[in-house]
């Protein structure tokens, strides 16, 4: 539609500056756009994966190399 502007929805819950501890539904109170909120959540389900075939690796003796270790600390804490 030219010359209309939507909104853009989101809902994030990922820190703790979220609005009222329910979740940002707009641009969320620590500045996080949408689009950041969820590339967010695609990074924590991709580690998820990662961590789940890694853990079933390392239960069959194969040896985990140490970037996924650094990767997975990288990725959900730094």
């Amino acid at each position: 539609m030219v010359g209309c502007v939507m909104a853009e929805q989101m809902f994030c819950f990922q820190c703790e500056q979220t609005r009222l501890r329910k979740g940002c539904t707009t641009i969320g109170v620590c500045g996080k756009t949408p689009q950041v909120a969820e590339l967010q959540d695609l990074l924590v389900h991709v580690v998820k994966g990662l961590s789940l075939y890694s853990n079933a690796a390392a239960k069959l003796g194969c040896k985990i190399p140490y970037e996924v270790y650094d990767f997975t600390f990288s990725a959900l804490f730094r």
